[in-house]
């Protein structure tokens, strides 16, 4: 499965076997540390406006700083061209976004283009990104992976290039090919096909991406083991993305069911490349009657009281069960205060008071329904960025399973562990014995893209409520 709007990246050095990155949020500093021979780690961003988690590493020699979205539901590496059109246009930025970094062909000595027109990619939002296959050198914490195919964008609606962490079935090129994971194994920096992924909470500055390893530091309990299903896209039953069952779901408050919201079970697809979780029409339209969610006709976005992210939503969970494992995500967690920097023009602008009267701000909510993006499944979920950050997530590629547990967040600590090549199994390890972050923080504030507060002040004139 492809990505969504507001979406994002991350990578770091860690052990023989394992690469590490950590998220830092407004920043695209390159951070190299050494806590375990041969692990590598990669400074990454929780851009809340931008959406997701970003990252930079080299591209070429010599290397060129380039900033990636880490992306669990696609395949495909790419950057923006210094010469795609919308790193060149004023206007299509004005859409799409504002370019951050491009790569520039002609100074990198080991470029290569290996397919010519071959590189075309439509996400799950309908964004379509469309250019050339070519070989150059990888460079992160130092350690360069040679040879790697890479998507280079000549025509974009994307500010910034993905680094796709998916199945190498998934890949759009014609033929299969080595992802950047796979040629970690195989050029000896990471023992096996497999990495963690640790967010931290929303108000967090840093979370890490481990490569090869686990680590103990970052997650509480035990880890369940979950084997990976088939989407609800496969024809054939092969395992080519981050889907799992989920059993079930509901929302609590001061832990008893609120019975206005129904459960339900799906096949639910693990996508770090989305910021908020998408659930059938049904389950989402209890879930924005009982917290009062309301939209802007022309505008993809659920909006809820930024109240929920303080008192109001105390006590309130909304909790995703996965065999004998919950992960109870805060109502704060899926309150992102997206518009901070105008809540003020908002709350008084004379439409958008009437639709948003009595609350507190206008924030966006962390979940909304598949039917707006096309999927019209009973039982298809996407848990994204708003989900995820509550969990601790290993994905295991060779062995086609996740291991799942509650995220220890607000933690700095770590304690890793490097996962071995042939082992079919999680290694018998207990996290931490309660998360270290249990307050009620308030969520984090982000500024609103320029092109999202022009579309939010157009849309007024034709705003509707929906209940």
């Amino acid at each position: 499965m492809r990505s969504l709007p507001l979406l994002s990246l991350a990578a770091t050095c860690a052990s023989a076997g394992t690469v590490s990155v950590d998220f830092s949020r407004f920043k695209l500093d390159l951070a190299l540390s050494i806590t375990k021979r041969d692990t590598l780690s990669l400074q990454a961003i929780n851009n809340i406006t931008g959406g997701g988690y970003y990252a930079e590493f080299e591209i070429g020699t010599p290397g060129q700083k380039i900033g990636f979205l880490l992306d669990t539901g696609s395949s495909d590496t790419w950057v923006n061209s210094v010469d795609t059109d919308l790193c060149n246009s004023v206007s299509l930025q004005e859409t799409n976004g504002y370019c951050m970094t491009t790569f520039n062909p002609d100074d990198s000595d080991t470029f290569k283009t290996v397919d010519q027109g071959g590189f075309d990619i439509t996400y799950l939002d309908t964004r379509r990104i469309r250019g050339d296959y070519f070989n150059d050198t990888v460079t992160i914490g130092g350690k360069e992976i040679t040879n790697q195919k890479l998507g280079l964008a000549t025509k974009s609606v994307r500010p910034t290039g993905i680094m796709g962490l998916g199945f190498a079935a998934n890949v759009a090129a014609d033929s299969e090919y080595p992802t950047i994971l796979n040629n970690m194994v195989s050029q000896g920096y990471i023992n096996t096909n497999a990495f963690s992924l640790y967010l931290n909470d929303l108000s967090a500055s840093s979370g890490t991406i481990l490569f090869g390893g686990i680590d103990k530091a970052k997650f509480v309990g035990s880890l369940t083991t979950l084997p990976l299903q088939s989407d609800f896209q496969s024809l054939d039953n092969n395992i080519t993305s981050f889907t799992v069952e989920m059993d079930s779901f509901k929302v609590t408050k001061d832990g008893d069911d609120m019975s206005s919201v129904s459960s339900f079970s799906a096949k639910a697809i693990l996508d770090s490349g989305s910021t908020i979780c998408l659930l059938p029409a049904s389950q989402t339209n209890d879930l924005w009657d009982a917290f009062d969610i309301r939209t802007v006709t022309g505008l993809d976005v659920p909006f809820v009281d930024c109240a929920y992210a303080d008192s109001k939503g105390d006590g309130i969970s909304i909790d995703f069960t996965f065999g004998d494992k919950t992960i109870s995500v805060p109502m704060r967690e899926m309150v992102v205060d997206s518009f901070a920097s105008i809540q003020d023009e908002i709350m008084n602008d004379s439409q958008l008071s009437q639709i948003f009267d009595g609350w507190e701000g206008a924030c966006m909510f962390g979940v909304a329904s598949a039917a707006d993006y096309g999927v019209t499944d009973s039982d298809f979920a996407l848990l994204g960025d708003t989900f995820l950050r509550s969990a601790y997530v290993v994905y295991d590629l060779d062995n086609e399973q996740i291991g799942l547990a509650e995220a220890n967040t607000g933690t700095n600590d770590s304690d890793i562990i490097e996962l071995k090549a042939g082992d079919t199994d999680f290694p018998n390890v207990t996290g931490v014995a309660s998360s270290g972050n249990d307050d009620d923080d308030d969520s984090a504030a982000g500024h609103l893209a320029p092109a999202l507060v022009a579309s939010l002040m157009m849309a007024v004139g034709a705003a509707a409520v929906l209940l």
